[in-house]
């Protein structure tokens, strides 16, 4: 493999429920982290989303920073 992240944002309903789960609720479940096989996943809303309702900004900024924080914290671990 060429590239091996360490952590995969998944921005929209669709990207979550290709890889996570058919059953995906973007709302429900953004901004909780999975893992599986080696690699973080986190869920959150799509740019377009963002654009249409700007009160989902908020949220779609505290799973960015989660996402920093995980970052972090595996290159802490290494």
């Amino acid at each position: 493999m060429l590239v091996r992240p360490k952590v995969i944002v998944l921005l929209g309903s669709t990207a979550c429920k290709a890889v996570l789960d058919p059953d995906f609720r973007i709302t429900r479940q953004h901004g909780q982290w999975t893992e599986r096989k080696g690699f973080w996943f986190m869920p959150t809303y799509h740019p377009a989303a963002l654009l249409r309702d700007p009160d989902k900004k908020r949220d779609a900024w505290h799973d960015l920073q989660l996402v920093m924080t995980k970052l972090k914290e595996l290159q802490d671990a290494e």
